[in-house]
């Protein structure tokens, strides 16, 4: 998968930078695309760099980095929808304002694909948070009265004298 996110990221840095004065439309869609590409990249060069380093300087720099490139990534992200968004749907060629057909449709599908994601993965950690807590919850009822921890204590085995 990481293969795929490398070949997007730099097709993104790609086209931006090929297509940077072709869409009059609104001038920052390729700009997006190349400052997304470049930050995604770097990112990913930090991830593994990190990776090598569990101990250290280098790997707390490393994380470091990677959270002000996540914060910086996820605003960039924002900002970019709106620019997106904001002329769906547009001319793609002249004599008015036009943005480039293959630019802009990269930049829309990518951004609408993060979003979707994002949105995925939130609704999974949330699902995992509430099965967790209604574990513990189910768990705890089973719970022997005595017993004040889920250490051996759910069956209905009555403690010997001295078992702690």
């Amino acid at each position: 998968m990481n293969i795929i996110w490398w070949m997007l990221m730099i097709a993104a840095i790609g086209l931006g930078a090929t297509h940077l004065d072709s869409c009059p439309l609104q001038p920052n869609v390729p700009v997006y695309l190349i400052v997304m590409g470049a930050t995604s990249l770097l990112s990913l060069v930090f991830t593994y760099s990190s990776s090598g380093y569990q101990d250290g300087a280098v790997h707390i720099l490393s994380l470091a980095c990677m959270t002000v490139l996540h914060i910086f990534s996820f605003a960039w992200l924002i900002a970019g929808s709106s620019w997106v968004y904001s002329v769906y749907p547009p001319h793609y060629s002249g004599p008015g304002p036009y943005c480039h057909k293959t630019t802009y449709m990269f930049a829309f599908v990518v951004t609408t694909v993060l979003w979707a994601v994002m949105a995925l993965v939130l609704t999974c950690g949330c699902c995992f948070g509430l099965l967790t807590c209604c574990t513990t919850v189910f768990a705890g009822r089973h719970l022997l009265p005595d017993r004040k921890s889920f250490y051996g204590a759910t069956s209905s085995y009555q403690p010997i004298v001295g078992d702690v």
